[in-house]
Formats: C-alpha cells, structure tokens, sequence
C-alpha cells in the first residue's frame, strides 16, 4: 500500500473493499475578531509592561503596545498584547498625565482606568521601551491622544 497522501490507496487484499479517496479537506476562511476592527492604529512600540501591585512593580507582559484611535469618535486607547499568547495586557482610554519614570532609564509611569482584566479598575503602568527614540516617540504620542481626548470631552 503506497503512503503518498496523492495516491489513493490501493488495497494488497483483492477482497478487501476499496474506499474512494477524496483528498484532504478543505478549510474554510475563519474570521477573527479582536475588538480592533473599529480603530485605527496610529503606532506601535516594542516593549515590556509593568503594573504597580503589592508595593511593588510586577511585569505585565512582553510585546507589542499599540495606540489606537476609534474611526468615528476619535477617541484614543492603548492597547497591549503579550507576545505569542495575545493577551491582553493593556486596554484603556488615555486620559491621565504621563511621567518619566524612575523605575527605568527609557521608561514612563501613568495611571489609566484598566479594563484588561475584564472589569474596569484604577492602575497604575509603567513602560520599559527597547531605545530613546522609542521613548521620545511615546511621550509624544501618549500627549497628542492625551490632548486629543480631552477635547473631546
């Protein structure tokens, strides 16, 4: 009997019955929601994120923080996902100031009202970005959507 999936299999019994190959199945196209379809991204830094918990700051995850912008009310948030798993990690509008952190030499601390844990809660980030023009990038734009958002209020 031949192993190649192309080949239908040919049985070394004559009585044996012959089943008929139809080759491999076909998939159909899924389509995935993330929540994001209604956003635009504007940018994205690499970077590593802490929570402060405990009295203590305590990494969040690894990966990929975005800044969006909803296409209709123009209202910005920050969202971040783990790297491999997409979690998220991160999701609130931007509304509160932004400090240099003292915790990281490229790194800034804010406090946004989280809703990435299911339920909204009061916390307080901090962002370790990967260079200072990674840092310099995100005060910018963490105060243009700051802005942005208080006008829209």
């Amino acid at each position: 009997m031949s192993l190649d999936p192309a080949e239908p299999p040919i049985p070394e019994d004559p009585e044996e019955e012959i089943i008929p190959y139809v080759g491999p199945p076909k998939l159909l196209p899924v389509v995935i929601k993330t929540g994001e379809e209604d956003f635009e991204q504007l940018v994205a830094f690499k970077c590593k994120l802490y929570r402060f918990r405990n009295e203590e700051w305590k990494q969040r995850g690894q990966g990929i923080l975005k800044f969006l912008q909803h296409k209709e009310t123009k209202k910005c948030r920050l969202l971040m996902r783990q790297d491999a798993t997409y979690f998220i990690r991160a999701d609130h509008i931007i509304s509160e100031a932004i400090v240099k952190s003292l915790f990281h030499q490229f790194g800034y601390e804010w406090i946004g009202q989280d809703h990435s844990d299911g339920e909204a809660k009061l916390e307080q980030f901090c962002v370790k970005l990967e260079n200072e023009e990674d840092f310099d990038n995100f005060y910018q734009q963490y105060e243009e959507c700051r802005i942005l958002n208080k006008d829209e209020d």
